[in-house]
């Protein structure tokens, strides 16, 4: 039905060619009528040719029009197609795939709009190169960033920023990566990340960085605030008692500026004096320990990397504390698969194990069920983890922000130096720790390596 014109003149030359055929079966009896065979002959063959070029030039010209849509021209209007209008099912639906394509590259272009503009408009730079070094992208904010003009090949960009061309060349081993730059007589912090892609048969290299030195200007302001604050704290609750106890000792020894002789002292007074300057020397020493206390964490120490099964150091921890789990009927338990191993420093790794667990042991002490676990894992992306919890007090919220401060410590007589050790003994570790807590039941710390 879809052929009709196509169907129609294929038939009447198949006719023809039947109706020659009977034509010369019946002169080929008759002697007189040679001629008319010979002819009605050579009309078969002329009405077979012109068949065989009429199908044939439809097929060219079909083949034609598909060629056209595999190379995407819209243009075409196969209406007015001379061969077309012998196919009006055809005519339909190339109109039809015509209409669709036109759809496609229209709704192509509009995300394709979309997507620049969104990447014009973000705040983080983006660049995007393929395999021989052709930049396929370079955004707007890279541009500031970078102070650098939109560049078109890796090896413009390595010319006018050397240091920055070599680092997102280098494989990652992390998701992100930091790195100082000097530009324009500034120094500035950028955070940079890596993703490739394939398109087509091409490798494409996307970066993204961002610059956080604002940022880490900020936090580090605020660290200091909040260090400024404890040691305030600490040196006040010192320096206090000394200065109005060295008044008293003063009032005691002089009158209106002039010193006492021996024998206006009393043996009460005397007394009073020793044991003020007792007082003074102890809030000395204290204050002493106080700034030793404060270099020891403020010191970066070395390393000494060893690989070793993390199971065994915790079984050893349990035995430190086996006497004192006992003892209070604290229930303390280890999941750790014994094939688990760190890379890292085994002393100081113990040492901020020890100091978590002494933080859990003190958290359970008024719980009637107390409970102490230690697990470790693998992390989604193949990071060790290490979670020690319990069923103690807990943490308010509100302390959450601060117990890694050094100095700051939500016990009366904590030093408030053991979770600021960890974060640093993690840090130089690469790693990280963190602490989930709700009050009355229970609290985690996970260390990630």
């Amino acid at each position: 039905m879809g052929f009709n014109r196509f169907y129609i003149q294929v038939v009447i030359r198949v006719l023809l060619i039947v109706v020659n055929g009977l034509i010369i079966t019946f002169f080929m009896d008759q002697e007189d009528k040679i001629m008319a065979t010979i002819l009605s002959s050579f009309l078969i063959l002329v009405q077979t040719l012109l068949l065989i070029k009429y199908i044939n030039k439809t097929n060219s010209e079909l083949a034609s029009f598909l060629l056209r849509i595999q190379s995407k021209d819209t243009a075409v209007n196969y209406q007015d197609d001379q061969i077309m209008k012998s196919f009006k099912g055809l005519n339909l639906s190339f109109n039809q795939i015509n209409h669709d394509l036109k759809q496609i590259r229209i709704e192509n272009e509009q995300k394709s709009h979309f997507l620049n503009t969104i990447v014009d408009h973000a705040k983080i730079g983006i660049i995007a190169f393929n395999q021989n070094g052709k930049v396929e992208l370079f955004n707007p904010e890279a541009q500031r960033i970078l102070h650098c003009d939109k560049v078109q090949f890796m090896s413009t960009l390595e010319e006018k920023l050397p240091k920055f061309h070599e680092a997102i060349l280098k494989p990652f081993t992390e998701k992100s990566r930091s790195i100082k730059l000097n530009l324009n007589s500034e120094l500035i912090n950028l955070t940079l990340k890596k993703t490739q892609i394939n398109i087509g048969m091409s490798l494409i290299n996307i970066i993204s960085f961002q610059n956080i030195s604002r940022e880490l200007d900020h936090n580090e302001l605020e660290s200091w605030q909040k260090l400024i604050q404890v040691l305030n704290h600490e040196i006040m609750n010192s320096l206090t008692p000394i200065t109005s106890l060295s008044k008293v000792i003063r009032r005691y020894i002089q009158k209106e500026g002039i010193t006492k002789k021996a024998n206006e002292l009393n043996d009460e007074i005397i007394c009073d004096i020793a044991l003020n300057t007792e007082i003074i020397e102890e809030r000395g020493k204290g204050l002493i320990d106080f700034i030793e206390v404060y270099k020891s964490i403020s010191e970066k120490p070395k390393l000494h990397l060893t690989k070793f099964k993390i199971k065994q150091t915790v079984q050893r921890i349990e035995k430190f504390y086996k006497s004192k789990t006992e003892a209070n009927k604290i229930i303390f338990s280890s999941v750790i698969d014994p094939n688990y191993e760190l890379l890292a420093d085994e002393a100081m790794i113990e040492q901020m194990l020890i100091n978590l667990i002494k933080n859990a042991l003190e958290a359970v002490e008024k719980n009637p069920e107390p409970l102490i676990q230690i697990s470790a894992s693998q992390t989604t992306d193949d990071r060790l983890q290490i979670k020690i919890e319990d069923n103690g007090v807990g943490i308010p919220a509100s302390e959450l922000d601060k117990i890694f401060i050094p100095f700051y410590s939500t016990k009366a007589n904590g030093s408030g130096i053991g979770l600021s050790l960890s974060r640093q003994i993690m840090y130089l570790h690469k790693g990280s720790i963190s602490v989930s807590s709700t009050p009355d039941q229970n609290t985690s710390f996970i260390l990630k390596f």
